[in-house]
């Protein structure tokens, strides 16, 4: 009896679930302070902007891995190990968003937050690849292809310059990482004839 292909609904579905645990994982992270003062609430800024950069990162990881997951003609083993190699990253973002929210987005842990990034869009240029080998020579799926490569190699060099920004201010670290968040905002795609 001969294997079928295995589609990449499966896939789909636990990534959809890794990254649902994520958002979890990082709302318990938000703690109520004990004072009820808006002075108590101001003293969360860190936590509050590294939770929102963190949560726009991660629906933007979703939405981009949603939409490349519709091209790929079977999930064979490149294609799920190279996405399990992606998720490892992606669920270390509640870990570094919780570091640099603690210690008041310093130097150091912002520096830390953009190798995270840098390392998740390693592994998606991965992924991407594992997919985009799928495809047939369509002159539309190559451009396509071809377009978020470009796209993955800016953002690889804004993180790479983000990881010693982090030093020069974090502020600018986190700038060019929320510019990369809107990068990837609308995914690749093709227009393919009915």
């Amino acid at each position: 009896m001969a294997a079928r292909k295995a589609g990449s609904e499966r896939l789909g579905a636990f990534s959809d679930g890794v990254i649902a645990v994520i958002i979890t994982i990082m709302v318990l992270e938000l703690k109520a302070p004990h004072d009820a003062s808006v002075a108590a609430l101001m003293a969360l800024w860190p936590t509050f902007a590294s939770y929102a950069l963190s949560y726009l990162f991660v629906g933007v990881v979703w939405v981009n891995h949603h939409h490349l997951l519709r091209y790929a003609e079977s999930a064979d083993h490149l294609v799920i190990w190279s996405n399990l190699v992606f998720l490892f990253f992606v669920s270390l973002i509640p870990f570094f968003t919780s570091y640099m929210a603690e210690n008041r987005m310093n130097s150091f842990t912002t520096a830390l937050y953009a190798v995270n990034f840098l390392l998740i869009t390693l592994a998606f240029h991965l992924f991407q690849w594992a997919i985009t080998r799928q495809l047939a020579e369509e002159a539309e799926l190559t451009r396509m292809a071809r377009a978020a490569t470009y796209r993955n190699w800016i953002a690889l060099l804004l993180y790479a310059l983000a990881i010693p920004a982090a030093f020069l201010h974090p502020a600018v670290s986190l700038a060019l990482i929320l510019v990369v968040a809107f990068l990837y905002f609308i995914p690749n795609s093709v227009k393919r004839a009915a």
